[in-house]
Order: structure tokens, then C-alpha cells, then sequence
């Protein structure tokens, strides 16, 4: 199916498997028989965008059908559909998608009857939206990538075209430079029993050039606050780091270009949001400390001589 994750964050060009496929039944003596799919059977998602009259993010739903008149998908072409979403508080704002459906990996299926089924995927990918595609900056990122903000932003301009193996270099070139800054910013969140470790693992790092490596030195001593469902992100980041760049063609690239630029995002702002977190702790323990002592000390000034004695 045409998902949310598809409408609302892959870039142009970039390929969905909508997990619909069509068979193609060849008949022995000539001829074949096929299935019909219309558009109209495809799923309609509400999406989660943000609107601009509202100033927030808010349900969006499909305004219109795929098509009006249940038009099929055939073999060759494909189709194409333009697909409004309008947002559902406002009723005022819509996000356009124009969309091209197609068939590919062709499967032939042997029944052991003298009937031959050719199975194909039904595929998708936008070929225009309007409005465009975000490449807006993460602010707690592009503070911590100072002047690497502008290879970031390349990043995002070749990701929303699909050219994978640009979109790969420029975000593996971000991680290169900041990765020192980012492992000695996780220090603080690190338990005291195993900041010893981190800490020689970290001095480690600083004798090696190789990102993979220095990744390698301390993913493992991450802590636990920085593990959503148990996953961790610097193994992530290792793994889409150490595939190899000039073996893989565009597609394969934007992926891990996709996870690379996901797991910076959340290690910066899981970062910041816990010091800040922490820092607005131990502010609100002290100012609750200062006020107890304040008010002890204004007790013992208006508590009669005899008392004190």
C-alpha cells in the first residue's frame, strides 16, 4: 500500500513496494488472463503534516480518489494520479502528491499445471509534491554542526532528488567531522560505574582518524538512556558507515544515508533534551534547598533569646 511513512517522508524518485502484486496467467494453447487492479483499491492513509494556517501539525486526509473512474494500472506504463490531502482541522491547506504507479520483478510461478502464472509487484514513486519537500535544519543539529551545516543541507537537496550515492557521501562526510564532538557530548550521560570506561575508550578515539573505528571503540558502553527499544544507535551508525560506498547503487545509498541522517538527529537532540533535562534538575533541587535554608535562617532570627539558649 501507498503508506504514511512513503507520503510523508520519502523524497522524489525514490521507489515503494506497495506489497499489491498482479498475476498474469499464460494458457497453454495462447492467449493468458490477468488481474484487474484498479487504484481505487489502493489504501487512502491519513497523514501527519504540518499546516500552515494552523501552525502545527495536524490529520490530513485524502481529498479526492486516485481516480474517478476506477481506472486500472496496466502492464506497461503504469498510471499516474494526482493526490490532494487536505488538512482536517482547517479545511484550508493541501499537500499535493503526483504519483506514478508501475509493475516490476517479474516471478514466474510454476503450479505443476500446464498453466504458466507470471506474478509483479506493483510499485510507487512520487514524481512532483507541492509543497516541496522539507530540507529545513534541525536546529539542535545544525548548532553542533556549526560550519558542516551547509554539507547538511546539500545532503538534504541531493536526498530530494533520490541521488543516493551523493546524499550518502555528504552525510558520511558530516559524521567524519563531528563524530569526536558527538562522543565526548554522550560522556556526561554516562552511569558513574561506567564512566571509567567510557572515558579510556574515549581517550582511545582520539589516537585514530577512522570513524568506523571510533564508533567501534565505545558503541558498546552507550548508555541505556540513549537506546530506544534496546537498539543501539552508535551500532546503527557503525553499520551504515563501514558499507561500502563505490558498490552500491543509488537506492541502496539513500537507505543508509536515511539511517545515518536519522541516527544523528536523535543522538543530538537525545542528547541536548537530557542535559538540559538534568541541568533543569539540578537547578529546581538547589532553588528548593536555598529556599528551605532561607526560611531556617529567618526562624532562628525571630525565635525568642530564651529559645535559642
Amino acid at each position: 500500500m501507498a503508506n504514511k511513512k512513503f507520503l510523508e517522508e520519502y523524497p522524489l524518485y525514490r521507489k515503494f513496494d506497495t506489497g499489491i502484486s498482479k498475476t498474469f496467467t499464460r494458457r497453454p494453447h495462447g492467449g493468458y488472463r490477468e488481474d484487474t487492479l484498479y487504484l481505487n483499491a489502493i489504501p487512502k492513509p491519513a497523514l501527519n503534516l504540518y499546516c500552515v494556517n494552523c501552525s502545527s501539525m495536524q490529520t490530513f486526509n485524502m481529498a479526492t480518489e486516485y481516480y474517478r473512474d476506477r481506472n486500472s494500472i496496466p502492464q506497461a506504463n503504469g498510471a499516474f494520479a494526482e493526490v490532494p490531502y487536505m488538512c482536517a482541522s482547517c479545511q484550508r491547506i493541501t499537500q499535493r502528491y503526483f504519483l506514478h504507479f508501475f509493475f516490476k520483478d517479474v516471478v514466474v510461478i510454476e503450479d505443476g499445471s500446464e498453466e504458466e502464472v507470471t506474478k509483479t509487484n506493483l510499485f510507487v514513486h512520487k514524481v512532483g509534491q507541492f509543497p516541496a519537500w522539507n530540507i529545513e535544519m534541525d536546529r539542535n543539529l545544525e548548532e553542533l554542526l556549526g560550519e558542516n551545516a551547509d554539507f547538511y543541507k546539500k545532503g538534504l537537496i541531493t536526498e530530494s532528488q533520490s541521488y543516493g550515492i551523493a546524499c550518502f557521501a555528504y552525510f558520511r562526510r558530516i559524521t567524519e567531522n563531528i563524530i569526536d564532538d558527538l562522543l565526548d557530548s554522550i560522556l556526561d550521560l554516562v552511569p558513574e560505574s561506567d564512566k571509567e570506561k567510557y572515558s579510556a575508550a574515549l581517550a582511545q578515539t582520539k589516537k585514530t582518524r577512522v570513524t568506523q573505528e571510533k564508533i567501534d571503540l565505545v558503541k558498546d558502553l552507550i548508555p541505556e538512556s540513549l537506546r530506544p527499544d534496546d537498539v543501539n544507535p552508535l551500532g546503527a551508525l557503525h553499520s551504515a558507515l563501514s558499507e561500502g560506498l563505490h558498490a552500491e547503487d543509488d537506492e541502496t545509498c539513500l537507505e543508509y544515508a536515511d539511517a545515518i541522517k536519522n541516527v544523528l538527529v536523535y543522538l543530538v537532540n537525545e542528547t541536548i533534551a537530557r542535559k538540559e533535562s538534568s541541568r533543569g534538575f539540578t537547578e529546581g533541587m538547589r532553588k528548593l534547598l536555598e529556599k528551605k535554608t532561607t526560611k531556617q535562617t529567618a526562624r532562628d532570627t525571630t525565635r525568642p533569646e530564651s529559645e535559642n539558649n
